[in-house]
């Protein structure tokens, strides 16, 4: 099996918790034997956060590695082109943390899904960024600033939709780019009443400098990619009482678990839904009886979904004795409850957040039941 996630690049802040949570994963499954009794050879890899360097990782680790399935990407926009590939492959892709609504309707081959994902659809996400900009900060107008990716602008877009003022601006940004002026000045030029801001910290720290020089003024909401603490601890003064949304991964007893033996120093955004992104398919390899990527694909949802016994964190030898004895199981995550749709999608619960003094409070808990009928 591999990973392909964003060691180094614009999403670089995130990358090595996320492979953690996947090397621990591995860790707990091969402690137990590993699926059908054989440990898993895992491949991490680095995306660069460039989508010509996931694709060769992932064309490297197919032609070398002869892998089964991977944990990858983390960008959307790297996750995009390898999703189109990997069902011709045979190959099970579960990302977790590419958010684009796009994923619903890829990597579909011969009514199975080779592409899943324990992170949320942005769909999600779309409706917490619009219900902040109404009940929170009340704005009459808005503008949205994107990154020029699927990630960027399918949020935005689902933000505008479900946003109950007029959307004034809407603009994508180049994140090559080094001068984000123009992109400011024609974000703020109908002066709106606040901003969603759909972005990574690479750029990030850029636009929020440059923004604050140039005195434009506004409110801002920033998405889940810009929820790094280095980002907001080093902007804190320009930062301050902005508000963010973000999943926010619920308190189960997976959760307990993943917390109290995943190295604090290590902890990001997504290393959870990464721990679960490896485990679900070796889960699925042993309830599917065959190391293969249809396997996985045509288990996921048996192993993840109800009705069955509870299996979590750490317990996979459990869950080899409970399906060896013909039982079904439902896997309880260290991210949430998991329950996919038939897209291979799981609902996340959300928080809005507020920047104080370098650091965020929650807000608002937006539970996962609220959500329920949002993606199919």
């Amino acid at each position: 099996m591999g990973s392909i996630l964003p060691i180094t690049g614009e999403l670089e802040a995130y990358g090595a918790g996320m492979e953690a949570g996947v090397n621990l994963a591995v860790e707990h499954v091969n402690d137990a034997g590993g699926p059908l009794g054989a440990p898993i050879e895992m491949n991490n890899r680095d995306s660069e956060t460039r989508p010509e360097a996931g694709i060769d990782r992932y064309a490297g680790l197919i032609a070398q590695q002869n892998i089964v399935g991977f944990v990858g990407a983390a960008s959307s926009g790297v996750s995009a082109p390898i999703a189109e590939v990997v069902g011709d492959d045979r190959v099970m892709m579960v990302s977790p943390a590419s958010t684009s609504p796009i994923f619903a309707d890829l990597g579909w081959v011969n009514g199975l899904k080779f592409f899943g994902r324990t992170a949320p659809n942005d769909a999600q996400q779309g409706v917490v960024m619009a219900r902040t900009l109404d009940d929170y900060l009340e704005a009459d107008t808005a503008g949205f600033l994107y990154i020029d990716n699927p990630y960027g602008e399918g949020l935005a877009s689902i933000a505008e939709e479900n946003f109950e003022g007029e959307t004034v601006s809407s603009v994508g940004y180049d994140p090559e780019a080094t001068d984000f002026t123009s992109t400011l000045d024609a974000l703020f030029d109908p002066d709106p009443d606040a901003i969603g801001f759909i972005g990574y910290p690479g750029e990030g720290e850029t636009i929020m400098i440059q923004w604050d020089e140039g005195g434009y003024g506004g409110e801002w909401v920033l998405s889940e990619g810009l929820n790094d603490p280095g980002f907001i601890g080093s902007l804190s003064d320009i930062l301050e009482g902005f508000y963010l949304t973000t999943p926010d991964p619920e308190e189960t007893i997976g959760a307990e678990t993943f917390e109290a033996e995943f190295p604090l120093e290590e902890v990001t955004l997504f290393a959870p839904h990464s721990y679960d992104a490896l485990f679900l398919q070796a889960l699925a390899m042993q309830a599917g009886g065959e190391p293969t990527g249809e396997a996985i694909a045509g288990n996921i949802l048996e192993v993840a979904n109800e009705p069955g016994e509870e299996v979590t964190v750490g317990e996979f030898d459990r869950a080899v004795e409970l399906l060896e004895d013909g039982e079904e199981i439902q896997y309880i995550g260290a991210s949430s409850p998991i329950e996919m749709t038939e897209n291979v999608e799981n609902l996340n619960q959300f928080a809005i957040l507020q920047i104080t003094d370098g650091d965020t409070e929650s807000l608002e808990t937006i539970p996962t039941e609220e959500f329920e009928g949002l993606i199919e």
